[in-house]
């Protein structure tokens, strides 16, 4: 792979990890000292309205200057921000934090999403997905590590691991030099209006992803209150279940890289689609915090598995001269998704119980197969040559 794919790819997964980071220890740290699951669900909550302040300017400049020099600034800009956790902590400079803080973590993501097709080869770019798979994991695993084991064992050295990694993030994400080429493709200017087009052709597969990647939140969420008081176990427990959906995510990241183009089959989403909903079930059911992380295990690798060809699918027909606004909406339904679902699924436990959301959501999962199956197959026959024809 090109080595500036390779050390953006490294930046992007550093900072993922002390977003991660901060945000299991600090959900650990708010249900601990205040019991209130809807206090936790505002965290992501307010990662949701931070990024959507910045998506729609930052899609139309990432289409007009680098996207490393976007990448460069954020990283710094994210350093300063968590050194204000060095100094002193409070519920609402936490909150802050986190708005701030996830807003320029979603705007770094947009710039390294957008500037793939710039650096790969459209051959390359499966493998570009599944290292994307890869390293999503491992930082995962990183940050659930580091945010897990800080609740427990050093919670006041915490502030001090996430300004060491951002200034890591700093290094290595200095702003690539950007060829004659490029600019030339970058002159021509595109409205919103047209890339509305392509999210159009797009939008049942974007639904499709919403859906997936929102369901997911209620682990989330749930997560600490559910070994908290109700399996009642220490934050080890909590860790570990987060960290084998990591461990699993990474593994299905390899094994999807070894058969990456293979996964591009609508009979293969489908039925994976409607074994995430079972395990759902599973862990409603399951008092053992054990068994709950190894179906946590299993959830990861089958999520890798899903996102490297819906990844894959959506990259390979998006122009790359409106790669930067196009992939600021996608990331808004696809990860964007989770801040929302956040406060619905914490709304909705304080009506229903936590058990009955999860309950509830394992049903939806089973039947959004078969859907799923006919999304993947109307969509597979798409190029972006049709989507050329559209935006003209």
């Amino acid at each position: 792979m090109d080595i500036n794919f390779t050390r953006l790819w490294m930046a992007r997964n550093l900072l993922r990890t002390s977003n991660l980071g901060f945000s299991i220890f600090f959900m650990w740290e708010i249900i601990v000292i205040y019991h209130s699951v809807f206090l936790v669900s505002l965290l992501p909550a307010l990662s949701l309205v931070g990024y959507l302040i910045l998506t729609l300017p930052l899609g139309y400049v990432l289409d007009k200057i680098s996207k490393s020099k976007i990448m460069f600034l954020f990283s710094i800009l994210t350093f300063v921000i968590y050194a204000t956790l060095v100094l002193f902590q409070s519920l609402y400079l936490i909150y802050g934090v986190d708005l701030l803080s996830f807003m320029l973590y979603m705007g770094s993501g947009d710039a390294y999403y957008s500037s793939i097709k710039e650096l790969v080869t459209e051959n390359e770019l499966p493998k570009a997905m599944s290292f994307n798979a890869v390293g999503r994991a491992a930082s995962e695993i990183a940050g659930t590590i580091m945010g897990g084991l800080s609740a427990y064992f050093v919670p006041k050295f915490f502030p001090v691991l996430l300004v060491i990694i951002s200034l890591s993030c700093v290094f290595l994400s200095y702003p690539i030099k950007q060829d004659e080429k490029n600019k030339e493709l970058f002159q021509k200017t595109y409205s919103y209006h047209q890339v509305w087009k392509v999210i159009r052709l797009m939008l049942p597969l974007l639904l499709l992803g919403l859906v997936v990647n929102g369901a997911f939140t209620a682990l989330d969420v749930y997560s600490s209150a559910l070994f908290h008081q109700i399996l009642h176990v220490s934050a080890i427990y909590y860790t570990l279940f987060l960290l084998t959906f990591s461990i699993g995510a990474f593994v299905g990241g390899i094994l999807g890289g070894k058969v990456s183009e293979k996964l591009i089959d609508e009979r293969f989403i489908s039925i994976i689609t409607s074994a995430f909903g079972f395990a759902f079930v599973l862990i409603a059911f399951l008092r053992a915090p054990l068994l709950e992380s190894t179906i946590s295990f299993m959830i990861g690798i089958g999520i890798s598995m899903v996102n490297i060809p819906l990844e894959t699918l959506m990259m390979r027909v998006i122009p790359k001269r409106i790669m930067g606004r196009t992939n600021s909406l996608i990331q808004v339904f696809l990860m964007g998704s989770s801040p929302l679902m956040a406060v619905f699924y914490g709304f909705v436990a304080t009506l229903i119980g936590i058990v009955n959301v999860l309950i509830l959501v394992g049903i939806f999962g089973v039947l959004l197969g078969i859907p799923t199956f006919f999304v993947i197959r109307d969509f597979k026959k798409v190029k972006e040559s049709d989507v050329e024809k559209l935006i003209q």
